[in-house]
């Protein structure tokens, strides 16, 4: 399973950064999660414009069951 994780920092104020978990839950493949990753990204530039992204990962999180 893997957990989405986007970062981003405010553009005018670098050293303000936010870690940004994924709330709709874990993903069972790495390619889902990327693909979560992206639609994420669409989100914080729409939702938070003054933060720039600067980082995204996918953290591997126990394994299926």
């Amino acid at each position: 399973m893997f957990k989405a994780i986007v970062f981003a920092c405010m553009i005018q104020s670098p050293e303000e950064c936010l870690q940004l978990d994924d709330t709709w839950g874990l993903k069972p493949t790495k390619v889902q999660c990327e693909a979560r990753i992206k639609e994420m990204i669409g989100s914080v530039k729409f939702v938070i414009p003054e933060y720039e992204i600067v980082g995204a990962k996918c953290e591997k999180i126990g394994t299926m069951t």
